[in-house]
């Protein structure tokens, strides 16, 4: 299934931090933990500029404070790290990646900085600086499974297939539990043409995802995705219905099950959960243009005509997005 990694291929901050925070969230700095702050070299005024800047979340204005406290100590190993685990919170990977790499030549830096350092410069669309940092990682800590998942997502993103689909056969090896792993390698199985390898994989992700304490909606869908595609329906139900289980609130969830539905020739069904789908994810353009194409089967053009306006709206979005990358 390729809807996740197309996700990331687009940069998109959003699903990056969606991702971090499912992930990553025992390893991330966190501002309520410490950033740093009590070891920089802030003046008192500068401190109190700073803490209400981050009680407003008003970049900007943290921004102004750090620079010019770095202008004042341009070599502060300690400035430079407050900077950087500041930045990456705020979602600003360039200036996280930026200052943590400034850092790096000064000291060497800690397990979690170098992390950091790592997925700010994947999400800040520099792969292989990412790569290097995270090769760095899988030398200080060979048995961390997150880290060799992590490696195997950068040579997707980079059509390393082969090297991808071992760094993802590693990440489960080191952790039979980490179940984004055998999600992004089914996908790779899926796309190389491997359909029964992809088939094997999703099932037993989505055998070890049941018995997680929080279930991961993704497992179901994509062997459900996976069934779909094979006209097994009654397979691809019930998938589906484990999905939105875990998380209701699903947007893609519904977006298959409408698609499902419409393909069993339940039109109304299926525009009832479209319709869910929109409502939960707005921005889920294939979602739009499948209700489009479901108000026009009914000859409804003006809400044919709306959905179809706003797929395409969020297209041009997304094309743009892309030009920006590219």
């Amino acid at each position: 299934m390729k809807v996740r990694q197309t996700i990331f291929a687009l940069g998109s901050l959003l699903a990056c931090a969606a991702y971090l925070e499912a992930q990553t969230a025992a390893r991330r700095p966190q501002r309520e933990v410490d950033i740093g702050a009590a070891q920089a070299p802030l003046s008192d005024a500068e401190r109190v500029d700073l803490d209400k800047a981050v009680t407003k979340h008003d970049y900007t204005a943290e921004k102004a404070v750090l620079d010019k406290a770095l202008a004042e100590n341009p070599k502060s190993f300690e400035m430079l790290i407050l900077i950087g685990r500041l930045a990456y919170l705020e979602k600003h990977p360039a200036d996280a990646a930026d200052a943590l790499g400034r850092a790096g030549k000064i000291k060497e830096l800690t397990e979690q900085d170098r992390m950091t350092l790592a997925l700010a410069c994947e999400f800040s669309q520099q792969p292989k600086r990412a790569r290097e940092e995270l090769l760095k990682l899988t030398e200080m800590a060979p048995k961390n499974a997150e880290y060799a998942y992590l490696l195997g997502r950068i040579d997707s993103q980079n059509q390393q297939t082969e090297a991808a689909a071992g760094e993802f056969a590693k990440a489960i090896k080191l952790d039979p539990n980490l179940v984004r792993a055998y999600e992004d390698l089914g996908a790779l199985q899926e796309q190389e043409g491997h359909v029964e390898e992809a088939q094997k994989t999703y099932e037993a992700g989505a055998n070890v995802n049941r018995k997680l304490t929080v279930p991961w909606e993704w497992s179901p869908l994509d062997l459900g995705v996976l069934e779909l595609k094979a006209n097994n329906f009654a397979s691809a139900e019930k998938l589906f219905r484990e999905a939105l289980r875990y998380n209701p609130r699903f947007g893609w969830g519904h977006y298959y099950m409408g698609e499902l539905l419409q393909k069993q020739g339940h039109p109304a069904e299926a525009i009832g959960e479209l319709k869910e789908a929109v409502v939960d994810d707005p921005r889920l353009r294939q979602a739009w243009l499948a209700l489009g194409r479901e108000f026009a089967r009914q000859n409804n053009k003006a809400e044919a005509d709306r959905c179809i306006a706003i797929f395409k709206k969020l297209e041009a979005q997304q094309n743009e997005i892309k030009g920006r990358k590219n």
